[in-house]
């Protein structure tokens, strides 16, 4: 093992919550399968997945990815937890009703100063927030400014025509870019998490119940020499809600709490930052009172569905007495873990970019999602310039050949 490393994980269990997205297990575990070839030529290693297995309530899926390299062999039982239908739920709605929820929680996030919050921690992320609300007016302009056109030609009935047409070009403008770059969807997500955070979802309080027991049945039946708690953009929050209710279970009934918490690119703050988010901070500040519980973030610059250089639990308002970091925070980039042709082919795509935090590297870095969940190091292993063996393995042969 390299210096100051820890016994090898053999079997770990890793429990992902993505973010606010129709993508179903399913779909999730294609694109994975793709990225586990990249994974695999970028580090000189074996990596393999099997068929996932769906739990049969319907709310998680299990694939079990066996990884060989020269630092050894690691088994990991991957579960990815969905919420694809609840997100499909809230687009299913009559878009009348949408719209009007989201204005809703636009004005509350601005009324209660939340997002005048979110330009003093993070002003990209403040950007991204407003990139719905921008778009709507955009859309609502050029129907007046039609409207104005022909109500300016002076006819008779040029104003109710004017008003005709321009509601007409807004509805077919919005719904053409509106769809196609999601102006809808960040609607329903930011009407999503004004409602969670304020205890009105009682479906995904329910989701959380479930995954929790999952999670408590899974670790009771086997022995994993690690196991995370993934969250990734609004995952960031909601993995936040597991850990604290499978906590909970495990103290209730004398198991220890021993795992370990990974929230990527997470969005957390956007609930933390809210004045009315009273149970999330309590559910937070719970969290430190476990010692066997430890959190560790990644965080990037290029991606503005982040807060980068930003501390979730201090910014919360939240103080603890732990003598280690919690959460440990790190800074990637991902100019340094992709090829430069990759890099530029995705820098411009936000979307994308936020979701490179969950994909494959195409070059060797201290941050790699496949290395931590399916690699033999632990996670508190990972840190910047501290490679895993089997990249320092791969470079010793180079230079001897």
């Amino acid at each position: 093992m390299t210096e100051g490393s820890q016994a090898s994980v053999a079997r770990r269990a890793v429990f992902l919550v993505g973010g606010y997205e129709r993508n179903d297990s399913a779909g999730f575990f294609r694109r994975i399968g793709r990225e586990m070839a990249r994974f695999s030529a970028c580090w000189g290693i074996v990596a393999r997945m099997e068929e996932p297995q769906q739990a049969p309530d319907g709310i998680a899926a299990t694939a079990r990815v066996t990884y060989q390299g020269s630092d050894g062999q690691c088994t990991t039982d991957l579960t990815f937890l969905s919420f694809d239908d609840l997100v499909k739920r809230d687009g299913a709605r009559p878009f009348a009703q949408r719209l009007w929820v989201y204005l809703i929680s636009f004005l509350d996030y601005v009324a209660s100063g939340t997002m005048f919050r979110f330009f003093q921690t993070n002003w990209r992320f403040a950007l991204y927030f407003l990139y719905p609300a921008l778009s709507l007016a955009a859309f609502a302009g050029i129907g007046y400014l039609v409207f104005r056109l022909v109500s300016f030609s002076g006819f008779a009935g040029s104003g109710i025509l004017g008003a005709f047409l321009g509601l007409i070009v807004a509805y077919a403008v919005g719904r053409s870019i509106g769809r196609r770059y999601f102006v809808f969807h960040l609607m329903d997500l930011w009407s999503f998490s004004r409602e969670h955070l304020r205890c009105r979802r009682p479906d995904m309080d329910q989701r959380l119940e479930a995954w929790s027991r999952l999670i408590e049945t899974r670790l009771k039946d086997n022995p994993y020499d690690e196991v995370l708690l993934v969250g990734h953009s609004t995952g960031g929050a909601l993995i936040l809600d597991v850990a604290h209710l499978l906590a909970e279970r495990l103290t209730g009934e004398g198991y220890p709490v021993d795992f370990t918490l990974l929230t990527v690119g997470s969005t957390s703050l956007k609930v933390g930052l809210h004045p009315a988010a009273k149970r999330a901070r309590s559910r937070l500040e719970a969290l430190a009172s476990h010692p066997g519980l430890r959190w560790t973030e990644f965080q990037a610059l290029t991606d503005i569905i982040n807060f980068y250089k930003c501390d979730p639990y201090r910014l919360a308002g939240l103080t603890h007495q732990r003598a280690d970091a919690f959460p440990r925070m790190f800074q990637v980039r991902f100019r340094d873990m992709l090829e430069k042709e990759s890099y530029q082919r995705i820098k411009r795509n936000f979307f994308r970019v936020h979701y490179q935090f969950i994909s494959a590297n195409s070059r060797r870095y201290f941050y790699d999602f496949f290395l931590i969940c399916c690699g033999t190091r632990r996670l508190k292993e990972v840190r910047p310039g501290n490679l895993p063996e089997t990249a320092v393995e791969a470079q010793r042969t180079k230079v001897e050949a």
